[in-house]
């Protein structure tokens, strides 16, 4: 491996050398052909700054010369709009009161003796009153008051309040004249913080009205949409006389002579609504006005020249700025998906573009040098940690075996040995595959039941061991030898000939999440784990190595298993009472690592 490194490394060398060396050279050859970015776009903006102060001299000589005519007609024009949305407004409502007067069997049977009768007729008024406020919205209120029995049916919106009803009623009690005939027309009227537009009918004891309020017809006439600044709008009656304006700083009732005498610097313009019978008035301030006044001549030149300008502008800075960022974003996306061999390739006449590009293909290729780097230094690193295992796994069990058989020679056991040494020689063959792999768990339990028979010879019938691994499982991928280090820690550690040991291996399905996990449970009768072995496989302690090698095992078993799994906290051991101990390995469906694995990575 340290040969194909130095292969590697020498390869990358050469190829980045060579393109230092390319780029060198072409630094040179390109340093005078190329032009800056910066100077030609400074070149372009002051170009720009020049034609836009030419542009606004030229539009300041034209703006004032047409700003008066284009105010005259743009008020002209406003207030035509406003005298015709009042016109419709209020013809359509004069519409609604006839409607209303023409139910005059309901208004006679309001002014009957039947009580019955009465409450009938108000209920239907009521909804006739209803169905006119959702026909007609620009009216707050449409209201019969009977001066008889003192009573008033009305439907409002939000603009009247439910003390505001109370002054309604009065003022309508009041103009009752106990005759047939409609008033004047439209009235206005101050009800409690607002001013209204009225207009009713009397029709007997009844009182029909239609109301609008000040908030009604600020929305109507939509001031908030004028596109003259400083400019106000009022409504008068035919004195001249303010009944609600959009504007500030007025009082109802106050002349709107006074307006102009209090500011001499604005223009008031005069309509009329309802022929005479209410006048518009519209003011603006001629200088602000003037101000944002247009010219359409000056614009249109404007326009076209800044067009043309822009669009010279977009044109250089799509050849030389934005296809080779376009370009770059492309090669990132395939570095990034892991194709290292993408480069920059996009040609520019701009000499930073240019050194982006060298720079950007100079990282790739430091940083490509430096991932191979890492990973074999990574690989390096595995390799010795895996090594080391194995060596430590592998001499204590022959130690172990080769005492086994001395033992049994010593006291004449001539069938045992044969027996044994039988049993031993599958477990080494089985054993000479171990590695950074899995095996199905019927052949570790194969493997596991000719370690127990080997034991059986010396311990005689010191030990139970019963396994309880359903069918399903059976092809399930484990690390191999898991089950013999775990077994052999038993005979090392807990069964003696003086006692009688129990160990039950159970298998089962585990879930977590949506990952698959096979769970292999050991249960020992006896024998208790110090609590430093529970603290360092538990909670990630640290653990000191003893000199008789107590503990190795399960701390190799647990490096194996994150080493394969890239998993934490698959190993769990616990201590039961009174007596015993409980082992818990839990094995993902997912290997993240294997021998073979490393093998076709080198």
């Amino acid at each position: 491996m340290d040969s194909l490194s130095s292969a590697r490394k020498l390869v990358y060398n050469v190829i980045g050398h060579d393109n230092k060396l390319q780029g060198e050279s072409g630094k040179e050859e390109g340093k005078d052909e190329k032009r800056k970015i910066r100077r030609t776009m400074g070149v372009f903006f002051t170009t720009f700054l020049l034609l836009q102060i030419i542009l606004l001299f030229l539009y300041k000589a034209f703006i004032v010369d047409i700003a008066k005519k284009n105010e005259e007609n743009l008020v002209e024009n406003t207030l035509q709009i406003y005298h015709n949305t009042m016109e419709g407004v209020l013809e359509r409502l004069d519409d609604n009161l006839d409607l209303l007067l023409g139910y005059r069997l309901l208004l006679t049977q309001l002014n009957g003796e039947n009580n019955l009768e009465k409450v009938k007729a108000q209920y239907k008024m009521l909804q006739i009153l209803k169905e006119r406020c959702k026909d007609t919205k620009e009216a707050d209120a449409y209201a019969v008051v009977n001066c008889k029995d003192n009573s008033i049916l009305i439907q409002r919106n939000g603009n009247i309040t439910y003390d505001t009803i109370k002054d309604i009623k009065k003022y309508l009690q009041k103009r009752n004249t106990f005759d047939k005939t409609p008033t004047s027309g439209w009235t206005s009227t101050v009800m409690g913080a607002q001013v209204y537009l009225v207009k009713y009918y009397n029709y007997g004891a009844n009182t029909i009205a239609v109301l609008i309020s000040e908030k009604r017809l600020d929305s109507l006439l939509n001031y908030n949409d004028m596109s003259i600044k400083e400019a106000a709008f009022y409504l008068t009656d035919k004195k001249g006389e303010i009944l609600c304006a959009s504007g500030k700083d007025w009082a109802y009732g106050e002349e709107i002579e006074n307006l102009q005498k209090q500011d001499p610097s604005i223009s008031i313009y005069q309509g009329s609504v309802l022929e005479d019978a209410y006048q518009m008035y519209y003011s603006v301030k001629s200088s602000e006005y003037a101000a944002y006044s247009t010219s359409g001549i000056v614009i249109f030149g404007f326009l076209v020249l800044s067009l043309l300008f822009f669009g010279t502008i977009v044109w250089y800075m799509q050849k030389e700025i934005f296809r080779p960022i376009a370009d770059l974003f492309w090669v990132s996306r395939k570095i990034h998906s892991g194709d290292f061999r993408a480069r920059a390739e996009y040609n520019t006449n701009s000499y930073e573009m240019e050194e982006v590009k060298q720079a950007y293909n100079d990282m790739v290729q430091t940083i490509l040098e430096m991932r191979v780097q890492k990973y074999e230094q990574e690989l390096r690193m595995k390799d010795v940690q895996l090594k080391y295992i194995h060596m430590q796994l592998k001499p204590h069990y022959f130690l172990n075996a080769l005492s086994t058989i001395n033992s049994m020679v010593y006291q004449h056991e001539e069938e045992n040995v044969h027996t044994f040494i039988q049993a031993f020689s599958q477990n080494i063959r089985y054993m000479f595959r171990t590695g950074l792999h899995t095996v199905p768990l019927q052949d570790e339990i194969k493997n596991a039941e000719g370690y127990l028979e080997m034991q059986r010879l010396m311990y005689r019938d010191c030990f139970y061991v019963y396994m309880d691994v359903p069918e399903e499982l059976q092809q399930y991928p484990v690390p191999q030898m898991i089950l013999h280090t775990f077994l052999e820690n038993i005979f090392k550690h807990v069964i003696s000939i003086d006692s009688f040991t129990t160990v039950l291996i159970q298998a089962l399905w585990s879930f977590s999440g949506k990952e698959v996990y096979l769970k292999l449970e050991l249960y020992i009768s006896q024998g208790q784990f110090s609590q430093e072995i529970l603290d360092f496989v538990n909670k990630d302690m640290e653990i000191t190595e003893k000199k008789d090698g107590s503990g190795i095992g399960i701390k190799n078993v647990k490096e194996v298993l994150k080493m394969m799994y890239e998993q934490d906290h698959l190993l769990y051991l616990e201590n039961l009472e009174p007596e015993g101990t409980k082992i818990t390995i839990w094995i993902p469906k997912t290997l993240k690592c294997t021998d073979e694995e490393k093998d076709e990575e080198r």
